[in-house]
């Protein structure tokens, strides 16, 4: 007489998802969502931006001629008081994104562009202070978040912020645990020249996941400001022209705006911003290859 065996299936054998799996689905299925609507309501803004071009024109017309007549040192106060607030928080990061540019345009319609950008330099000192609430606000969530075990998730920050951070730590821990703090210095000073770059993830990153000490990040970013005045210059001199073609400028008096620049200031914008965001934007370039190298074979 013969016995059959058992018949025995794993979970993982029979197709069946574990809990555990079949969460961690609708997670990534959930931050998918939230990565696609956010490209979705880009696209919707650019759309309404084409379409409704003389419209917002006349808006932006109306509230620069509105906020002429504010009184200066009201309004660099509630400045200062809406960054701190919105730099700690990183919700309200999000939800006030255009915030600096507005800052911008207030200061130029203001004092013009040089005693403009030298005053956004200057308001940016509030950095000092914004750097040591974020260390003591969020370094442990944020090693909860990218710990191994990715054990804690927090809604307020999103998938492509952590992401950054994560690729920060792969990218740049080997430059910030050097012993010499002028390496340190260096870094920081690299990381506020560079354009094309989200200095809000830099602050975060150096506040929470960095050995770095609050006196040296003082030393570096201070100083640091006066290297980054050629590209608050560019970006004073850029935008407003930008927007000058938005509200009916002719494409020359566009091109004479952004043309305005002496020699000295282009050299220094080449030299300092140029050279800092070829360095910082290498050593992405440099990430991204290795990540696909490893992916073609197959580590």
């Amino acid at each position: 007489m013969s016995s059959t065996a058992p018949l025995s299936v794993t979970v993982e054998e029979s197709g069946e998802q574990s809990p555990k799996s079949t969460e961690d689905y609708a997670q990534k299925r959930k931050e998918k969502q939230k990565e696609a609507l956010k490209l979705f309501s880009l696209l919707a803004f650019l759309f309404l931006i084409f379409y409704l071009g003389n419209f917002i024109a006349s808006i932006l017309k109306t509230v620069r001629s509105s906020w002429k007549s504010w009184d200066l040192s009201l309004t660099l106060l509630g400045i200062i008081v809406i960054q701190y607030l919105r730099r700690s928080f990183p919700p309200l990061y999000a939800l006030l994104g255009p915030f600096s540019s507005i800052v911008l345009l207030i200061l130029y319609d203001h004092l013009g562009p040089y005693t403009g950008a030298l005053t956004y330099q200057l308001l940016k000192l509030e950095e000092l202070i914004i750097f040591p609430t974020l260390r003591h606000l969020y370094t442990k969530i944020t090693c909860e978040i990218l710990s191994p075990q990715k054990s804690q998730k927090y809604w307020w920050l999103s998938t492509s912020f952590t992401g950054a951070l994560s690729a920060f730590d792969s990218t740049y821990s080997s430059q910030i645990e050097s012993p010499s703090n002028l390496k340190k210095i260096l870094l920081i000073w690299m990381f506020e020249m560079t354009y094309f770059f989200n200095d809000y993830v830099c602050i975060f990153w150096f506040a929470t996941r960095s050995n770095v000490p609050w006196k040296v990040y003082v030393a570096g970013y201070s100083t640091g400001l006066i290297l980054e005045y050629p590209k608050t210059l560019f970006k004073f001199k850029a935008y407003t022209a930008a927007l000058e073609g938005v509200v009916g400028s002719s494409f020359w008096d566009v091109f004479r705006e952004t043309g305005d620049f002496r020699w000295y200031e282009i050299v220094s914008f080449a030299v300092l911003t140029g050279g800092a965001t070829l360095f910082v934007h290498g050593l992405h370039v440099k990430m991204v290859v290795e990540k696909v190298r490893g992916w073609w074979k197959g580590e």
